[in-house]
């Protein structure tokens, strides 16, 4: 039976990569659109920890393919719908050893190749001049590094692919479960760690979770996550200390303007570019909705 997939904020980001074409002037519209799309859809919903935006044990079910047993109708109500992965095929352009940072999951090779094939594309703003295919090369080992940035880049890959496929095949994820394994295991590694200073791992994973929420979600968990990530950074001591040559600088700095942008709401890090000194191009919403 097919499935019907709603997404907070963006339904169709290949439509915001038209918008984004569109003279400057439309720019305005355009965020003013995607803020109404966002408030017809889901109510907000209070969180009550610095980090954390799980609802409780009942918001994080088990992940689970299509051989599982359908679902209890007395949990539905706690669970979104299910994205439909297909069997693979073979051919896949991931490792077949299966050396993932967290446990194998049959979703996983399909969602790694999404990632990597369409989400994880040569932007010139986080390239820089003369490097190509920066997220590729620097940025995803270091998420094939940290269960927990992992486990987002996976939410990320899930929810862009739910978005521009039929949902016709054999197994099944749960995206509100993804999710939810993705907040806590940042909470995990958060208290694990060993030191005040939060990894570049930890840090993009915060980063991309509030990406996440400001496609996804809803402002107040964007905030919640980015005043996460202000925290982060400055447990770093700022922006310049963040590794992978600067790379991880500009993720952060273009989740921040774009976010900021779409929603119409404040910066958390004012004044910062993607190099010191560097003049700051426009925002890029309709790549940041698309691919983020």
């Amino acid at each position: 039976m097919g499935m019907e997939f709603v997404f907070i904020n963006v339904k169709e980001p290949k439509d915001a990569l038209q918008l984004a074409k569109e003279p400057e002037i439309r720019s305005h519209v355009a965020r003013y659109q995607w803020r109404n799309v966002g408030n017809r859809q889901s109510p907000k919903r209070k969180r009550n920890a610095a980090v954390s935006i799980c609802m409780g044990v009942d918001c994080c079910p088990a992940w689970y393919s299509s051989s599982d047993s359908e679902t209890d109708s007395s949990n539905s109500s706690n669970q979104s719908s299910p994205v439909s992965i297909p069997a693979q095929l073979g051919g896949l352009r991931v490792d077949p050893f299966r050396s993932y940072p967290i446990e194998f999951k049959p979703f996983m090779p399909v969602l790694v190749d999404h990632y990597l094939m369409d989400m994880a594309v040569d932007i010139p703003e986080l390239d820089q001049p003369g490097n190509k295919g920066l997220l590729r090369t620097r940025w995803f080992p270091l998420v094939m590094s940290e269960p927990a940035l992992f486990l987002v880049i996976m939410l990320l890959a899930a929810s862009h692919y739910a978005s521009v496929n039929d949902h016709t095949a054999d197994t099944k994820l749960n995206l509100l479960s993804l999710r939810c394994e993705a907040v806590q295991a940042i909470n995990d590694a958060l208290e694990h760690q060993q030191s005040d200073r939060v990894s570049d791992a930890l840090v993009g994973a915060i980063a991309k979770m509030g990406s996440y929420e400001a496609m996804y979600g809803d402002m107040d968990n964007y905030s919640v996550h980015m005043r996460g990530l202000w925290r982060a950074v400055e447990l770093r001591g700022g922006l310049a200390t963040l590794g992978l040559n600067g790379l991880l600088r500009r993720i952060v700095v273009w989740i921040d303007r774009n976010a900021a942008f779409l929603h119409g709401s404040a910066l958390y890090f004012p004044g910062a570019a993607f190099v010191p000194g560097q003049v700051l191009p426009d925002p890029n919403p309709g790549q940041f909705l698309a691919i983020s």
